[in-house]
């Protein structure tokens, strides 16, 4: 019998006239896990890219509300920036997080490409009084790299928080995702699509297994 396609891919072969930014699960549970999963699958290799162009990319920012909508609508009237960036930041994070998901610990090359982006964003950031306390945030004037400055200080955050051993990187499509079950065993993205997937490919081999015991027995 042949594996199914992880469910991602299968959605976005059946509606390939929407653009997959807009119909794209967001399983990851933190921004910059969210943008780590913009492709279709991890595994057993990077499937489908969803940020082609910088219109993709646009959409994914709007989608995120990664601005404020006023900063938003002056944003996107601005020139494209470079794609290769965007996605240099990206592939950058999701090494790190899903390097340390599988090993328990940080590979030291990939802080150090972090902090190579981090050290761009922080001569425009300062600490700030919020709600929440004191905070790092972007100066208020927008610039075209914002919502990638936003991005990595987000990958900055979850790093430097205590939910860190909770990113996970799903069983079925490799994407990342941070663990919020209470008992911090989940092993897939999403129950609807990963999950029932994982469950269906355990239940085919137990079968295949008791199929192939009653043969030996015959």
């Amino acid at each position: 019998m042949q594996e199914s396609l992880p469910v991602k891919q299968v959605l976005a072969v059946k509606n390939f006239m929407a653009n997959p930014i807009e119909e794209i699960t967001l399983d990851g549970g933190w921004l910059c896990l969210d943008f780590t999963n913009t492709v279709s699958g991890r595994r057993p290799v990077k499937g489908e890219e969803y940020l082609r162009t910088w219109d993709d990319y646009i959409l994914w920012v709007r989608r995120l509300a990664v601005l404020p909508d006023a900063e938003f609508k002056v944003w996107q009237k601005m020139p494209p920036g470079d794609m290769d960036e965007v996605r240099a930041l990206r592939e950058a994070i999701f090494e790190l997080f899903d390097y340390h998901a599988k090993n328990g610990k940080i590979h030291p090359a990939h802080l150090d490409t972090l902090n190579g982006f981090l050290h761009e964003v922080y001569m425009y950031t300062c600490i700030k009084l919020t709600d929440n306390g004191l905070q790092r945030g972007i100066f208020k004037k927008t610039y075209l790299e914002k919502p990638l400055w936003i991005i990595a200080l987000s990958a900055e955050a979850l790093l430097l928080s205590d939910r860190l051993p909770r990113v996970k990187a799903c069983d079925n499509c490799g994407w990342l995702f941070l663990d919020t079950s209470k008992n911090g065993t989940r092993r897939w993205c999403n129950m609807h699509t990963c999950g029932s997937q994982i469950k269906a490919k355990a239940w085919y081999h137990r079968k295949k297994e008791e199929e192939s015991r009653k043969e030996d027995l015959r």
